[in-house]
């Protein structure tokens, strides 16, 4: 009894930033006593310069001081904000940052794992704040006009006679005098493929439903909600084909063989556009022929 009397006074004696291994305890015991986690034990054998977990009861150990709850609580930051930041695609020198910071950690670096983890945290603030936005502004004074452009960044809000409009990249609005904004219907979208007057062989299907698929493609339009194509065959009193795409390229149905016209026009919240000037291609059916070897006759 007089012998656990004096280990405990002696253990209360201790400086604060110490402790002494009792009886029976292993370096894991005195992590998670002194420090309240079990994994701990890197750092003790860091701090301790020990070169296994291995300790006799007695031995006095340094233990970590303030600066290892300060680095703590940037690494538990840094992980929440790199895990976020993830999924989206997040900088990969954040994770690089992290992971310095985990090694620091584990032998008892305390200061440069505080400084790698808000490294860390900082690369994933930045690659996440709001750029500002690039935008032109021109006045005609004389026609009491003005043009503003936007090229990128967020959109930029334009108001007038009480009517706010956003402006995106890619966009222009013109405010009259005495008239709120709006924004132009969109240019007129340029075919790209097939070619002009194209020949397009394709094999006879065995369903006899036509020939294909054809894809058409255009040049993308910035704020466009959708693209409307017409084809139809170049025939006078012909039926016209009307397909929508939300992208700048679309694969027709089969279609039988013969010679096809096509347009295309965009369309957004200000309007449509006028339609492409028409593209023109031939559908043309591939008949192969096989001669089976034999005597002739």
């Amino acid at each position: 009894m007089r012998t656990t009397l004096l280990l405990f006074a002696w253990l209360c004696a201790a400086p604060p930033d110490t402790t002494v291994v009792g009886p029976q305890e292993s370096l894991r015991d005195v992590a998670e006593r002194a420090l309240g986690d079990a994994s701990a034990t890197a750092e003790l054998r860091a701090l301790n310069a020990l070169s296994s977990d291995a300790v006799s009861p007695g031995t006095r150990l340094k233990l970590p001081g303030q600066e290892r709850a300060l680095a703590l609580k940037a690494l538990e930051t840094a992980r929440t904000l790199v895990a976020r930041a993830r999924s989206a695609g997040g900088p990969a020198e954040a994770e690089t940052r992290l992971k310095e910071a985990e090694v620091h950690f584990r032998t008892a670096r305390y200061a440069q794992a505080s400084e790698a983890a808000n490294a860390a945290g900082t690369l994933v603030a930045q690659r996440h704040a709001p750029q500002p936005s690039t935008f032109s502004v021109q006045v005609e004074p004389d026609a009491g006009t003005t043009t503003v452009s936007v090229t990128r960044g967020p959109p930029v809000r334009v108001e007038a006679e009480g009517v706010t409009l956003p402006v995106a990249p890619g966009e222009t609005v013109l405010v009259e005098k005495g008239r709120p904004p709006s924004l132009p219907p969109p240019s007129v979208p340029q075919p790209e493929k097939p070619a002009e007057g194209a020949r397009l062989e394709y094999p006879a299907d065995t369903k006899g439903v036509g020939l294909g698929p054809v894809k058409l493609s255009w040049a993308a339009q910035p704020g466009v909600e959708r693209y409307e194509v017409e084809v139809s065959r170049e025939a006078p009193g012909a039926n016209v084909l009307t397909l929508s795409s939300t992208v700048a390229e679309l694969k027709l149905p089969r279609l039988p063989a013969g010679r096809y016209r096509w347009t295309v026009r965009a369309v957004s919240a200000s309007g449509r556009s006028e339609p492409s000037g028409a593209r023109r291609f031939e559908l043309v059916e591939n008949i192969s022929v096989r001669v089976r070897s034999g005597p002739w006759e």
